[in-house]
């Protein structure tokens, strides 16, 4: 179905050319506008700097009541569907990657929405009654705190309603736009004054927050070397002569923040190991071949502190088959609670050849 809506879409914006048939036509010209040379807005007001439009960029918000999810899908040809932040997905895009202005489809033609490179130039937005908005820069350049990470290159803008005193008009989805450059969206206020701000995203393969706990595996060979059983059964119980490689590993976990980071356990098992073919199938595990007792512990790192944990890993699987061929051996920190939010883990390519003599 989003494919279909998005043929047809397409259809649609070639009949009346598409985002570059839009006028620009500005509220004022704005001659004191310090980002206009001979007409030119500057190459750091690219719309795709300041919103980066790539299928799957994902934005996460929180405000004092609950969370909201901004997201871009169907992305192509400079154009995205932004689902999120108004009522309903909304078609965005630029005229062309050099294009300081981000468009809006309204249904009917594009728009301009926001404006990067006017500084103080006001432009407006939407024509019909209680859409009808007139936007400017209100900030450009402050430091900008959120728990996806603090960013100083921030550039905010308003969005004030057309006054119409006959008209009864619902709060707009939003009065005010922050964005971070090859971020995107960082913060948004609503109609009804409620404040989100950036709790997490996923932008053109960038997480944030940034981990403040960096981990890392290694092992004691590059490649291991099992031998199978070569004695045939004639008796039971059956020699066997087989000899299975055993891997060594060293799985460091440290803090690189400048605050203690914790983490709770509950279990003395405190980390885990696997070994997953290229189609991520687990085929061996730690966790098989050890008894943990359970006892609630916390590891406390102070900044710059690192724990360090070993192991020995038999290379056969569940079955007592030897491992051949090559896989990805995975050590994750198994805490119940961190602050991190997600798994602390490290991997590293495990190559593995069973050879007669």
């Amino acid at each position: 179905m989003a494919r279909k809506r998005w043929l047809v879409l397409a259809a649609a914006l070639a009949s009346c050319g598409g985002p570059d048939a839009l006028s620009m036509s500005a509220v004022d010209d704005g001659v004191d506008d310090v980002e206009t040379v001979q007409g030119e807005l500057t190459a750091t007001s690219r719309a795709a700097t300041w919103l980066p439009l790539q299928e799957g960029n994902r934005w996460v918000f929180s405000s004092a009541t609950g969370t909201r999810t901004v997201s871009l899908s169907n992305v192509g040809n400079g154009m995205a569907l932004l689902t999120g932040l108004f009522s309903q997905p909304t078609w965005v895009g630029a005229a062309s990657p050099s294009s300081t202005t981000l468009l809006l489809w309204n249904g009917a033609a594009w728009v301009p929405f926001v404006r990067f490179g006017y500084a103080r130039t006001a432009w407006r937005f939407g024509d019909e009654r209680c859409t009808a908005f007139v936007a400017r820069r209100s900030a450009t350049g402050l430091d900008f705190s959120t728990p996806a990470g603090d960013f100083t290159d921030t550039r905010s803008i308003a969005f004030e309603p057309v006054a119409d005193s006959t008209a009864r008009c619902t709060p707009p989805a939003f009065t005010e736009l922050t964005f971070v450059p090859r971020v995107g969206l960082a913060a948004f206020t609503t109609g009804r004054g409620e404040r989100f701000v950036l709790a997490s995203a996923s932008v053109d393969g960038m997480q944030l927050p940034t981990s403040a706990i960096t981990a890392r595996v290694t092992l004691d060979a590059e490649r291991y070397t099992s031998r199978p059983n070569t004695l045939r059964c004639v008796t039971q119980p059956c020699p066997d002569n087989s000899e299975t490689a055993e891997a060594k590993l060293r799985f460091e976990v440290r803090n690189t923040s400048s605050a203690a980071q914790s983490f709770r356990f509950t279990s003395d098992c405190h980390f885990d190991v696997e070994v997953l073919t290229a189609g991520g199938r687990v085929v061996a595990s730690i966790a098989e071949r050890r008894t943990c007792r359970f006892a609630a512990s916390t590891l406390v790192l102070q900044p710059g502190e690192a724990k360090v944990y070993e192991a020995e890993l038999e290379l056969e699987d569940s079955n007592s088959l030897q491992l051949d061929g090559d896989f990805t051996l995975r050590a994750w920190l198994s805490s119940s609670s961190s602050a991190m939010g997600a798994p602390v883990s490290a991997s590293v390519p495990l190559q593995v050849r069973v050879v007669s003599p």
